[in-house]
């Protein structure tokens, strides 16, 4: 279950450039995830449903700017069936070192899937401080050996 769940939680994350008021800018960078809690329910025939929370850390490519140094702490939940993953889709507050934070939802995209590599487009909800007003998305793409998603494309504005 471990792995259905790192395929939702690495999918949640993403990095970005710089951030001021009035701002725009893309979205990369990299998000690593390793402490997490949950339960599993199975039902027959090999179902599986497990909703828990995970932690994680991200670095964006230019080392500074929109959620740099960020902690990250999510709820997710994974539907899947027979190693199929049918779900994929949670909450993250992200918080920057400065005490800003921002609220996103995630969702995968890529299903069904496996449970080694994924993709996700996350949606930047709102935000406090330097987020206020943060309007976006962003795309990720998982390999779940090693806990990392790395942060493709997107878009945010911040007005």
């Amino acid at each position: 279950m471990k792995i259905a769940w790192m395929a939702v939680a690495l999918a949640s994350i993403s990095m970005g450039a710089p951030a001021q008021a009035g701002e725009q800018g893309t979205t990369t960078g990299m998000v690593s995830f390793n402490a997490f809690k949950g339960d599993a329910t199975n039902h027959k025939p090999g179902l599986s449903v497990w909703r828990g929370t995970f932690l994680g850390v991200g670095i964006s490519d230019t080392r500074k700017g929109i959620l740099h140094a960020s902690a990250w702490e999510c709820d997710a939940e994974v539907i899947s069936q027979d190693g199929t993953v049918y779900k994929a889709d949670g909450f993250c507050h992200v918080t920057d070192p400065d005490g800003d934070t921002i609220n996103l939802i995630f969702e995968r995209t890529d299903l069904p899937g496996g449970t080694e590599e994924l993709k996700t487009k996350g949606t930047y909800l709102s935000g406090t401080g330097k987020y206020t007003g943060i309007k976006g998305n962003y795309m990720f793409s998982c390999k779940l050996r090693g806990d990392i998603c790395t942060a493709t494309g997107g878009e945010y504005r911040i007005p």
